[in-house]
């Protein structure tokens, strides 16, 4: 079975020299409508973008999200085509000591509370059931490596299907966190692509070339096919402050 992902970490803050919120959101629909992707993930999803993806997703995709705090409405969403897939489960963890309260954990260099979301799915016409996993982690060594740790033990606990995880890792190739994460799966544009370029350029690409910090990691049973990063614009303007990324991959 053939599947078509979608990760973007949409930003969560207006920005100015058109770059808002509304200024963003009918660029983000038009680079990615043409995509018909099976999944998303979105990161830096805030209550200020619901209206939007639920326009522009809304009808076609069910979604599951949980805010990282609180306080701090900042979330990774999962949405699904719902023609498409049965949901079986849903669920969330953070990135902390404690996963399965809220807690600010690991996260010392931007000092955010970290999550993981995550749903089971099931191809509706071929019953392929598989784990589709969303988060952003936070900066520096200890707290990316615990978090990578981490994930691959909860992915082991909520079931031994095939498992895939997006997001914004906020760690470049050359760090411990990214051997931590390919010590226990395997890196999508690694064996595709092998696409170095920035995936986070700030509005300004040619200021940012080494921040490769998005990826799509893929466990067991998954075979990647291809990698694509989402670098287009719309009269010139981006959809947000990261590229997203279009991964095809065969379960």
């Amino acid at each position: 079975m053939d599947i078509s992902v979608v990760s973007f970490n949409i930003r969560c803050a207006n920005d100015p020299n058109g770059h808002s919120i509304s200024e963003r959101a009918p660029r983000l629909g038009s680079v990615m409508e043409p995509l018909g992707a099976d999944l998303i993930g979105f990161q830096e999803y805030v209550p200020e973008w619901e209206p939007y993806i639920a326009e522009a997703f809304g009808v076609d995709c069910g979604i599951f999200n949980r805010w990282r705090a609180e306080a701090n409405r900042d979330g990774v969403p999962i949405l699904w085509h719902k023609d498409k897939f049965d949901c079986l489960k849903t669920g969330c963890f953070w990135l902390s000591d404690t996963p399965d309260a809220e807690s600010r954990g690991w996260d010392r260099v931007f000092n955010c509370y970290r999550i993981c979301t995550y749903a089971v799915l099931r191809h509706k016409e071929n019953g392929t059931e598989f784990v589709f996993m969303n988060t952003h982690f936070g900066g520096g060594d200890d707290c990316q490596v615990k978090s990578a740790d981490l994930i691959a033990s909860r992915s082991k606990e909520i079931s031994d299907l095939p498992t895939f995880i997006i997001g914004d890792f906020n760690m470049t190739p050359d760090t411990k966190g990214y051997a931590a994460m390919t010590a226990h799966f395997t890196d999508a544009n690694a064996v595709t692509a092998k696409d170095a370029r920035a995936t986070f350029h700030g509005y300004e690409p040619s200021a940012h070339p080494d921040e490769h910090i998005d990826y799509c990691f893929v466990g067991e049973g998954i075979v990647p096919v291809s990698h694509t990063l989402l670098d287009g614009t719309v009269d010139g303007k981006h959809p947000s402050d990261h590229y997203g990324l279009h991964i095809k991959f065969s379960i």
